[in-house]
């Protein structure tokens, strides 16, 4: 009775402890995390914890999520955890400065009204109901930052969606955009033609345009250069200390810019166009030449265009104008990773690169592996697509069409300023990290690579041109910290392992039903056409009766089809097979080996205490 006793007080104190333990360590430990997944999916990058730690005024985030609802959603379940997973990481690191509240909106609530009083979109749910899954950010003054819904497709840039919405409340007034082109494209200019980017970019930030006469760098937060003017030494100057100062520059430069010559309201060509921009002189002390005489095509990506061919109109893919998709463009660059409709490009040119100490570069837009390589004039020419195609031989390697520069840059002008003034303050190298970002092509950002008209519907977006060019302002104008955040891999983590051994079975069995498929169809077709009373030549030679004949094909039919049952039979069976394997070694056998070790160190303890 008393050890029962003592047993049962054992006992009872180690569940009180456990749970006692428990509470405090809910208390106590709740902002300690330790992240082991692959790839940090709950580990804030460089970028993010600069960002929080620079909030002056707290930031409150409430986090909108159906979460009942959404259990009966597996998908939406999984992704939900990891937003408030990353989200809770955010309000860990900010030491107070990131207010959270998760709110489960029920229907016909306040809280719902309050969702969508706030812009989040529901997603319809079964039986009429709908699943929130959003964020609002707000700050101090009201500023307001709204996710209307976490798609999993942007799984790889949420963390900087979450950054970026703390960063944009922090930011005071709008930011300030320099624009230094020589196409006709400013809005007002006398000849200008409508742009769809300019419209885009103008109604989101600011835009200080520069002259072809400019003296002196104006007071911006970023620079886009679009097909620049012939530039003076003093102005390459002006822009290569700009960089070194720590400035972002997004380049659209091209040896064969079409979109140059295209007519204006007037229906001309804009007066002293100019086919080529380079800037040779500025790129090439940082590791950057985009040839004047090559031209980058890709008969793989080729879009359609319609052509007359033997006096009849004919659709063919044309090499020198492609749309470059998401294999072609870097799904580690937070500017890309998420764009899906690939973006279109006109003869652009390429970009062959060479190392610069303290520059990193990243691969921004290449062409397939099918890429090849013209020259200039051939492409100037208007050639057919038959003509490209008769001589057309892959380069080797993808020819390059964009890339991001960042780090510290050398001076293009290592002796100072051209004009000799000013060398006191000159700077040989960066002060600190800049970014640029270079394409070998101008004609991506002219509206009839990514716009359609339709009759019914108006004007369209079929590319993702637009996007990219936004995606690339937003970073180079928010804060420089958003350049360290990376595109994070996907939660999901497919069993490959498993896929794989799936294949090599496929593989075992594809041949041989391959064979008995076709055997089957042949004996169809000779049994149809005897039912129709066409007899097959060899059933005639040999004298064979109409009768057994058909009965001779209905055997082997039978034979057939209980081969192709066979095989799809065998296949499960291994698939089972495997299948049980795995649930063998990853349930059943660490549990008996810790067993089996478990034994054994008892028994070898036990055996040591005996000798």
């Amino acid at each position: 009775m008393n050890r029962r006793w003592h047993l049962a007080a054992f006992i009872a104190a180690l569940v009180t402890g456990l749970a006692g333990v428990n509470l405090l360590a809910s208390a106590w430990l709740s902002d300690i995390r330790i992240d082991i997944t692959e790839g940090g999916l709950y580990r804030l990058s460089a970028g993010s914890r600069s960002v929080v730690r620079d909030i002056e005024e707290p930031v409150r985030w409430t986090f909108y999520y159906s979460r009942r609802t959404a259990a009966d959603y597996p998908a939406v379940r999984a992704y939900g955890a990891r937003v408030r997973g990353l989200l809770r990481t955010y309000a860990a690191e900010s030491d107070g400065r990131v207010l959270l509240t998760e709110i489960d909106p029920e229907p016909f609530s306040a809280d719902e009204d309050a969702a969508l009083a706030a812009g989040l979109t529901a997603a319809p749910a079964g039986e009429g109901q709908r699943i929130f899954f959003g964020l609002v950010a707000e700050n101090a003054v009201d500023d307001r930052q709204v996710l209307a819904y976490f798609s999993a497709e942007r799984e790889a840039l949420l963390e900087y969606d979450l950054t970026r919405s703390l960063s944009e409340l922090s930011r005071e007034g709008r930011g300030q955009l320099g624009v230094l082109t020589s196409l006709p494209i400013r809005p007002g200019e006398i000849g200008a033609r409508p742009s769809h980017i300019v419209d885009e970019i103008g109604a989101a930030y600011d835009l200080r345009w520069l002259d072809s006469g400019f003296r002196a760098m104006p007071d911006i937060d970023a620079l886009l250069v679009i097909h620049p003017p012939r530039l003076t030494d003093d102005q390459l100057y002006m822009l290569d200390q700009y960089v070194l100062s720590g400035g972002r520059v997004i380049m659209a430069l091209d040896p064969l810019a079409l979109s140059a010559f295209r007519a204006g309201p007037d229906g001309l060509p804009p007066p002293g166009a100019r086919r080529s921009s380079t800037l040779t002189d500025l790129l090439s002390a940082w590791g950057v030449e985009i040839p004047a005489d090559q031209i980058a095509m890709d008969r793989s990506l080729g879009l359609p265009v319609q052509i007359n061919e033997n006096g009849r109109n004919q659709v063919r893919n044309y090499p020198l104008w492609f749309s470059a998709g998401p294999a072609q463009m870097s799904d580690e660059d937070l500017t890309t990773a998420d764009l899906q409709r690939g973006v279109n490009f006109g003869s652009p040119g390429l970009i062959r690169l060479s190392p610069v100490d303290g520059l990193g570069v990243r691969i921004l837009v290449q062409t397939s592996a099918d890429g090849s390589v013209t020259d200039t004039e051939t492409a100037a020419g208007n050639p057919s697509p038959a003509t490209l195609l008769s001589n057309y031989a892959p380069a080797g390697s993808p020819p390059v069409l964009a890339v991001r520069l960042s780090g510290l840059f050398p001076s293009a002008f290592p002796d100072g300023p051209p004009t000799g003034e000013g060398l006191n303050s000159h700077l040989a190298t960066s002060q600190r990290s800049g970014d640029v970002v270079v394409f070998a092509d101008v004609d991506w950002l002219d509206d009839p690579y990514f716009l359609r008209e339709d009759n019914a519907f108006g004007l369209s977006i079929v590319a993702d041109n637009p996007a990219l060019l936004l995606n690339l302002v937003d970073l180079a104008l928010g804060d420089p910290a958003l350049l360290q955040l990376r595109s994070l891999p996907s939660s999901s983590r497919p069993m490959s392992r498993v896929e794989a051994l799936r294949a090599e079975a496929e593989a075992e069995y594809a041949d041989e039903q391959a064979a008995l498929e076709v055997r089957t169809e042949e004996i169809q077709s000779e049994l149809d056409d005897l039912m129709s009373g066409r007899p097959p030549v060899e059933a005639a030679d040999t004298g064979t009766t109409l009768e057994s004949r058909i009965a001779e094909l209905r055997g082997q039919m039978a034979v057939a089809r209980d081969g192709l049952r066979r095989i799809e039979r065998e296949f499960r069976e291994d698939i089972d097979a495997l299948e049980s394997g795995l649930r063998f070694w990853t349930m059943w056998a660490p549990p008996i080996l810790i067993l089996l070790a478990g034994f054994g160190i008892g028994f070898w303890r036990r055996r040591r205490t005996l000798s």
